[in-house]
């Protein structure tokens, strides 16, 4: 089940999974870009998703 994640204003599902012990993903298209990153834990995932999308939409 994704996570919901707030982009400027604007709910954003994302995929977040565990890849190994220390390693999680999130995963998702925020205007029309695919975003993938990765963190240590998984809400450390969702917040850099979240600023990697507000980077990228800044434009």
């Amino acid at each position: 089940m994704p996570d919901t994640v707030i982009v400027w204003g604007k709910p954003v599902e994302v995929s977040v999974y565990q890849k190994s012990k220390t390693v999680w993903i999130a995963t998702g298209s925020y205007h029309d870009r695919h975003i993938e990153v990765q963190g240590r834990t998984e809400s450390t995932a969702l917040s850099l998703w979240r600023k990697t999308a507000e980077y990228w939409g800044n434009g």
